[in-house]
């Protein structure tokens, strides 16, 4: 056995240990902070020594696999992955990306002549030896130089593998895998003359979007996005998440304490909210032809003990990608057709068409003009989206007899206006002024508030 890896064996193992001794003790719970600091950047030391290793070992085990000496077969295994699989724990998935980072630095040898080339990116291949960067880092710096390295010159690529790896030795810290990223789409952009048409090319070519069938309540969706098009659609989400930059929560009014009321949504969610508000508001645009610019008309077909109940199931239309349509719980339906013209469609058991009322419910453009002016943004407080994101709710109820009209009408945006009885907030109309009242876990005593602009602060008693 070689004495140098069984040495190195041992020492492993006993760092095992000491690390698993440091988690089972719960010692980081009580180590001082720069105690802490201290062993996490050894921690992060091992941790790229480690990486480097397996990605290394990984075209090793893959060479020997495929050379007469079938490492893989040897170890009773029916590939290298699996043999990195069964050594490591880690998932193919991983084991897979270790093999094509280490197609990136190995050293390749030429059929014709047996003659052994260089690594490709020979300096970031040291780099990552010597522990400067680990796996995160070698693809941060080396997936844009990949892609442009049959359109560049090799001296230039190399200059610029040379570049990237001083970055990462010679700062004395381990440099961040985004400023690796950054620096050599950077650089690479600046190499890449012919890039540009090439890339839009590839980009029409791939652009794509698609709408999946319906599961579990939900529709999938894939594709790709153009750059524009992503960036377009980055900038309306952040605009609705956060248009004004304020930090979420119910503010009725000015207090040294901590607001415990945040959004508990993901970010994710956040931003399927967004879009459902982005689309809600896309009919009213005086763009859109006619057809599209008209408010959405949703055709709720249901039994007439549903319609009359307001309980069970209804259909939206080709809303998914089988374009049939698609059974939706009749909150939803309800929902969007607060915000539109709704076609009742009543039928019997057997199928029956028994009633088709049509009746609009839409505020029309110089309403929404008013309610603007008055709310100026989503009434729920501490929610900033803006009036042009929102849709209009109607306070009373259009199917309770509420009306059409500003004194019944108040701005809120899609996410609170979806969800608005089952989180507990109520709104009611004072003198023509929206008032809310919040959950009670938010205000126990269950005040009603004034929104908007007339949220202030109220001189206290004797001030």
């Amino acid at each position: 056995m070689n004495t140098s890896m069984e040495r190195t064996r041992e020492s492993m193992a006993h760092a095992v240990a000491d690390l698993r001794s440091i988690l089972t003790t719960d010692a980081l719970d009580t180590a001082a902070r720069d105690d802490v600091l201290r062993f996490l950047t050894g921690v992060g030391d091992l941790y790229r020594q480690v990486e480097a290793t397996l990605v290394i070992g990984t075209g090793v085990i893959e060479k020997r696999s495929a050379s007469a000496e079938r490492f893989d077969v040897s170890s009773d295994c029916r590939s290298a992955n699996e043999v990195l699989q069964r050594t490591t724990g880690a998932a193919p998935t991983t084991v897979k990306r270790w093999s094509r980072l280490s197609s990136t630095i190995k050293p390749e040898r030429t059929l014709a002549s047996g003659e052994v080339r260089a690594a490709e990116f020979p300096a970031l291949r040291e780099a990552l030896t010597t522990g400067a960067i680990g796996a995160d880092g070698l693809e941060a710096a080396t997936r844009p130089l990949r892609e442009i390295k049959d359109r560049v010159d090799p001296a230039d690529l190399a200059e610029v593998d040379d570049v990237l790896a001083a970055m990462a030795t010679t700062s004395g810290a381990p440099v961040m895998c985004d400023t690796l990223r950054d620096a050599s789409l950077r650089l690479a952009t600046e190499l890449d003359i012919t890039g540009p048409e090439l890339e839009e090319e590839q980009a029409m070519r791939g652009r794509s979007l698609r709408i999946g069938v319906k599961r579990n309540g939900l529709v999938p969706i894939q594709g790709n996005l153009m750059v524009e098009t992503a960036g377009a659609l980055s900038v309306l989400l952040d605009s609705i998440n956060n248009p004004h930059g304020k930090p979420a929560g119910v503010k009725f009014r000015p207090s040294d304490g901590e607001d415990d009321s945040t959004d508990v949504r993901t970010m994710a969610q956040r931003n399927h909210d967004a879009l459902a508000t982005i689309l809600a508001a896309v009919p009213g645009a005086p763009d859109l032809p006619l057809n599209g610019g008209n408010a959405p008309v949703l055709v709720i077909h249901a039994t007439e003990e549903t319609v009359r109940t307001g309980a069970g199931w209804a259909s939206i239309p080709g809303a998914d990608g089988t374009g049939t349509d698609v059974p939706v719980p009749f909150a939803a339906a309800e929902h969007v057709g607060c915000c539109g013209t709704v076609q009742r469609l009543a039928s019997a058991a057997n199928g029956k068409i028994i009633k088709l009322t049509v009746a609009s419910r839409v505020f029309n453009t110089d309403q929404r003009r008013v309610i603007i002016a008055r709310d100026r943004s989503c009434v729920i407080p501490g929610c900033h989206t803006p009036a042009r994101w929102c849709e209009i709710h109607h306070v009373t109820e259009w199917a309770n007899g509420g009306k059409t009209d500003v004194s019944n009408g108040v701005l809120i945006c899609w996410h609170h206006h979806r969800f608005l009885e089952r989180m507990g907030w109520a709104i009611r109309m004072n003198d023509g002024v929206p008032e809310v009242r919040p959950p009670d876990w938010i205000d126990p005593i269950q005040a009603w508030h004034p929104t908007g602009p007339r949220a202030v602060a109220r001189p206290k008693r004797g001030a």
